[in-house]
């Protein structure tokens, strides 16, 4: 399976979306509270749309739950990534590391094999989106720490993707897969942020809501997209395409939360776009 052109350009577009919602979660000094907000509206948004879609087929409930379960773990490892390093050094960690072990799972549990241009693809990516990190690995004391978690959340990115990429196969509707998940995603997020910040959500929530709005708007569609279309191509294919987000989120860590992007980086993004010309 091949991801049409359109459905290429899309997930590239659903990869500005995603790199956008998380500058966005960089905004201020609560990292948690902006991703809490971002994930309840996306929940919210998710919630109109539950009229017209039907529930998941009973095959896909395994996946579904999976996926929620491993999406609790991804928020958790990546806020801690961004407590101890910029999204420039964690953001790179995380999306690099998910397309290459998206590909080796799903070859080995699956048997979605690539032709060898594609694994050239996937590891192109990989490479280029790595390097990104590389030289943020030792700029401060606890980077390394960003590091590890980093590479948690691409652990759990490969969790969750595998999940999805095989509910939505078995899920009747397609859509009704995608708002159910983002509809019983946003409790989890919220209740850890309530035990951990207390009243002090509603007041930040009051002040920060349309930070939330754009963001959990941004978030349903880049994931959506990408969801959708796993359902019409290897789900390697689809990881690696939605992760060149990394070269989207570099370039505006660097002009929005003025964070540094060498000049090395340009080889980075070239071959990130590599990667996309052989996948396709």
């Amino acid at each position: 399976m091949t991801l049409s052109l359109t459905w290429t350009l899309l997930v590239l577009l659903a990869a500005v979306m995603h790199a956008g919602w998380n500058v966005l979660v960089k905004f201020g000094n609560d990292a948690l509270v902006n991703m809490t907000l971002i994930m309840t509206m996306a929940g919210l948004i998710a919630l109109v749309f539950v009229p017209f879609v039907n529930f998941p087929d009973q095959p896909s409930w395994i996946f579904l739950f999976g996926s929620l379960a491993t999406h609790v773990g991804y928020y958790i490892f990546l806020l801690l990534g961004y407590r101890y390093g910029n999204l420039s050094l964690v953001y790179p960690t995380a999306r690099g590391s998910a397309p290459l072990l998206v590909a080796i799972t799903s070859w080995a549990f699956v048997g979605e094999a690539l032709s060898s241009m594609e694994m050239a693809g996937v590891a192109a990516i990989s490479i280029g989106i790595f390097s990104l990190a590389v030289d943020r690995a030792g700029d401060a004391k606890h980077n390394w720490r960003a590091v590890i978690f980093g590479l948690l959340t691409g652990l759990s990115i490969m969790g969750y993707t595998l999940c999805d990429g095989q509910g939505v196969r078995v899920a009747g509707d397609k859509w009704g897969y995608i708002v159910w998940l983002f509809v019983l995603d946003a409790p989890a997020l919220l209740l850890i942020c309530l035990a951990l910040r207390g009243q002090k959500l509603f007041s930040l929530a009051a002040r920060h809501w349309r930070v939330g709005a754009l963001g959990g708007a941004l978030s349903m569609a880049a994931y959506g997209i990408a969801i959708y279309a796993m359902s019409q191509a290897f789900m390697a294919q689809v990881a690696a395409l939605r992760e060149t987000s990394v070269i989207f989120a570099a370039i505006l860590s660097a002009f929005i939360l003025k964070e540094r992007f060498h000049p090395r980086r340009y080889a980075s993004v070239g071959l990130v776009a590599l990667g996309a010309v052989l996948l396709h």
